[in-house]
């Protein structure tokens, strides 16, 4: 089974050195869709009023396959 790599950018970087075992690139994209909203929920607020979570996605050969990118916004009301 090919093992796919999930670097995530936060203001940081962390790349992923161990990978996941999974059956497709398929696969690799719905295990974004879950992650990103589950990392941005467990996010504690800082003070500020935006963030931006990336996460760049590689093959076992270091290929860059895709990059999914999850924003939070939270605007004040005009007055």
């Amino acid at each position: 089974m090919p093992r796919y790599f999930f670097d995530v950018h936060d203001g940081t970087f962390a790349r992923d050195e161990d990978g996941v075992e999974l059956a497709n690139v398929d696969a690799a994209r719905k295990q974004v869709w879950t992650t990103l909203p589950a990392m941005a929920s467990q996010r504690e607020a800082d003070g500020d009023m935006a963030f931006q979570l990336r996460m760049d996605v590689r093959d076992e050969n270091g290929r860059h396959l895709f990059h999914a990118a999850l924003a939070f916004v939270i605007e004040p009301a005009a007055e």
